[in-house]
């Protein structure tokens, strides 16, 4: 009898942690998502509002919104206001710049979870409603790049959003914080008609190990045209 009892304590023990595991699951609707936020800018009006695009927003999150001084990446900027990203993904969103940066060429905006998930966005508009720089006939606004999908070390993809016509670009890749001023040239491609476009380029070896990767396009032709962003140097499912 006292043998039998044994293997019922035991048997007992060995359950507990199994059930103890289970309870512990991660949220299954958390775990879908995958890569990082980002967005680009959809137009302005100058000194009144910026309309952005967001894209891979993660699911069910709290987002504020900063704009800042160019060159600030947004950091510790002037909270404007705060959205929820329900189901994830893209929305298009307006907000009001503030008073203290009327006037400002370039600005900074900023978009971070307030939940502790870590997430956030940064990108930088001109301050002029809708003329280009450059001012091409037939186009207005600036080009704006947006990240779509990562192979760590070997390439990034990206669409261009808003390229003027018959321009030609230079594509740079340099150390995180440079925004990609100076960096390793990739190649160089025309934008035709201007409008959207998606790009392939290779990650140069002397940025393989890289956590975080800075990229630029800029004109050739003299028009002024330039867009950056930057990249998690992750694979991206």
């Amino acid at each position: 009898m006292k043998h039998i009892l044994s293997i019922i304590v035991v048997f007992a023990f060995l359950l507990g942690p199994f059930a103890s595991v289970a309870s512990a699951a991660p949220n299954n609707s958390a775990s879908l998502y995958s890569g990082y936020p980002t967005f680009s800018i959809v137009s302005v009006v100058k000194d009144t509002s910026v309309t952005i695009k967001t894209h891979n927003l993660p699911y069910h999150d709290e987002f504020r919104l900063r704009m800042g001084k160019i060159g600030t990446r947004g950091v510790n900027g002037i909270k404007v206001a705060s959205f929820s990203t329900g189901k994830g993904g893209s929305q298009t969103l307006t907000f009001d710049i503030p008073a203290t940066l009327h006037g400002q060429r370039l600005v900074s905006i900023r978009i971070e979870s307030t939940t502790g998930s870590g997430y956030y966005a940064y990108n930088w508009f001109y301050n002029a409603g809708s003329v280009g720089k450059g001012g091409k006939p037939g186009y207005s606004g600036y080009p704006t790049i947006t990240i779509l999908s990562v192979v760590r070390n070997k390439s990034v993809t990206f669409d261009v959003n808003n390229m003027p016509p018959n321009d030609r670009f230079k594509v740079l890749m340099n150390r995180m914080g440079t925004r990609g001023v100076n960096g390793v040239q990739l190649s160089s491609f025309t934008t035709g008609d201007g409008g959207r476009g998606t790009f392939t380029f290779s990650i140069p070896e002397k940025y393989h190990g890289r956590h975080q990767i800075a990229i630029r396009i800029q004109s050739t032709s003299g028009s002024g045209y330039y867009a950056y962003n930057w990249f998690y140097n992750n694979t991206t499912k």
